[in-house]
């Protein structure tokens, strides 16, 4: 699995749909998460990736949860997304996560910063 499948699969681990960024189906229904991943390898540094959650609803409490559930993930050490050129070393980025516009206020937005070191070949 490459690099950009790894950070796939984990950001499908959160039991809400995951899509890059640039590919959310035109039928999708919230809630769904999309990211942007920057891609480096070893020795480039940490990169920042990002995440934004979407939920319908008037309710604060779902995105908040799905938001701390993402930061216990990458709590005190981060986590790691193993891929056929080594692995993703995914930890929290600074600020962690802020309530976003999101343009429709029945559309509540989480925007999560995630540093990734790519401990990879390639």
């Amino acid at each position: 699995m490459n690099k950009e499948a790894a950070f796939q699969a984990w950001a499908d681990g959160f039991g809400i749909p995951a899509y890059a960024e640039n590919a959310v189906p035109e039928d999708a229904e919230e809630p769904y998460m999309t990211y942007y991943l920057p891609t480096a390898m070893f020795g480039d540094g940490e990169q920042a990736a990002t995440l934004s959650l979407w939920y319908r609803t008037t309710s604060e409490a779902e995105p908040n949860s799905k938001a701390r559930e993402i930061g216990k993930a990458l709590a005190r050490g981060g986590a790691i997304a193993a891929c056929d050129e080594g692995i993703l070393w995914l930890k929290r980025g600074t600020p962690f996560c802020q309530a976003m516009d999101s343009g429709d206020n029945a559309v509540k937005r989480r925007y999560i910063n995630v540093s990734v070191e790519f401990i990879t070949n390639y």
